[in-house]
């Protein structure tokens, strides 16, 4: 089975919500479990003529939109997610958006990065066989990874703003 990394189309300004910092950043997001986080968050969003309510956020952490969320509940219906709301004050409109809790796995280091290239990812093949979607944190970076049928069902569903790249498996 193929898997991909999942970002926002770069053709496409995704919601930046304002004041999320110490709330949502990937530490505290990783120390609780999803009984200690609140049932919904809201924020407001910075204010930008061309952003776009996509179905995916990547920044300041991966959320997705109920389209998604219910996708993903078909291949994993043990996920939990939590609530989250983006008002673009500009605008007058609302989006809900949803942060799964992911497993977060290790990626593979090679020897010789000169050959495949600093951003080159290798995923052992053993450790994501029974997975659906997962984060690989790299240098400090963290890249969403999905399988290729839970993402081709969200993009026949017509989900915008999503941006993908094949990732290599060893």
């Amino acid at each position: 089975m193929k898997f991909y990394f999942v970002t926002v189309d770069t053709n496409y300004i995704a919601p930046m919500p304002m004041g999320w910092y110490g709330k949502i950043d990937r530490k505290s997001w990783r120390e609780k479990k999803s009984y200690q986080m609140p049932k919904y968050l809201m924020f407001q969003t910075e204010e930008h003529i061309q952003m776009v309510f996509t179905d995916i956020v990547v920044f300041p952490c991966f959320m997705v939109s109920k389209l998604v969320r219910d996708v993903i509940g078909l291949y994993n219906p043990a996920m939990k997610f939590v609530r989250i709301i983006l008002y673009d004050k500009l605008r007058k409109r609302s989006m809900a958006y949803y942060m799964p809790f992911m497993r977060t796995i290790e990626f593979m280091k090679i020897s010789d990065e000169s050959k495949y290239g600093e951003d080159n990812i290798f995923l052992e093949y053993e450790k994501v066989t029974d997975e659906v979607m997962f984060e690989v944190v790299n240098k400090g970076k963290t890249h969403i990874v999905m399988r290729m049928d839970l993402l081709e069902s969200i993009l026949r569903r017509g989900a915008i703003g999503l941006g993908i790249k094949e990732v290599q498996i060893i």
